[in-house]
């Protein structure tokens, strides 16, 4: 990510993960970073590992205190000119055998944690001339996974939201990425090997640097798209163009049928 000294840049998720590895490049390249977390132990460790990060404690499905968190933001660092949103949870298994609480917890908290976030932000960076907003998606958002429905059924939400906003407020300025990996070796991941292991078998996933280096091409490209990691185009490519041979083959895969 391009060093902009002065700057400011908004990192959700911050405290482990993709976020957490934004927040850090971002700090070391320049940029003054507001990291935001549910989780207070990770912020205090991460703000120990580098200078320039300053931590929020924020649920992000509280829309109220996502929109407190922004305000802070705009007057101890500045308005954000920069929003990477990764916060997440994952929750796998067989949809119609999820409670639809669960199934319902996901779609809050992915989608309804990114519309708090992006609807708290934009007004700020409108009024300072514009800004950039980098979503992360999911390449399961665009292929059905079994196993995977809840969470791609949000994730695919995602996308929808970050081709509307990127349309609405382009005149305002503000650009809108959508990063959509496959998995990525965080925690996250390391939780739904261990609770549905049948999901990904002996895939490994993308490093969190890899993902964040895809973000900085498509950044500077000017693109609203990104998909790291070998093959992870062509799977979406398939989706547009082949969708049932596609299914078919992933279906054959995971569930044997």
């Amino acid at each position: 990510m391009k060093s902009v000294p002065g700057e400011v840049a908004v990192v959700t998720g911050a405290a482990s993960g993709i976020g957490r590895a934004a927040a850090l490049r971002l700090a070391r390249e320049g940029w003054a970073v507001a990291a935001v977390d549910v989780d207070a132990a990770g912020l205090d460790a991460l703000a120990a590992e580098t200078s320039g990060v300053l931590p929020y404690v924020c649920d992000v499905t509280d829309q109220e205190a996502v929109a407190a968190v922004v305000r802070d933001v705009g007057r101890e660092l500045g308005p954000p000119r920069r929003l990477v949103h990764c916060a997440a949870v994952a929750a796998m298994g067989r949809l119609l055998d999820q409670a639809p609480a669960d199934t319902l917890r996901l779609m809050n908290v992915l989608y309804g944690g990114t519309l708090h976030t992006v609807q708290a932000v934009v007004p700020a960076m409108a009024a300072r001339g514009g800004g950039e907003i980098v979503l992360l998606g999911s390449i399961g958002g665009w292929v059905p996974v079994p196993l995977g429905g809840g969470y791609g059924a949000a994730k695919a939400a995602v996308h929808f939201l970050a081709e509307i906003v990127a349309a609405e407020h382009r005149a305002e300025g503000i650009r809108v990425l959508c990063v959509c990996p496959p998995a990525v070796e965080t925690p996250m991941l390391a939780r739904i090997r261990r609770e549905s292991p049948e999901l990904l078998g002996p895939i490994t996933g993308l490093s969190p640097e890899k993902v964040l280096d895809s973000m900085d091409r498509a950044l500077s490209r000017g693109r609203a798209w990104a998909f790291p990691g070998r093959g992870t185009r062509a799977l979406w490519t398939a989706r547009r163009l082949a969708p049932r041979a596609l299914s078919g083959i992933i279906g054959r895969t995971l569930v044997g049928k």
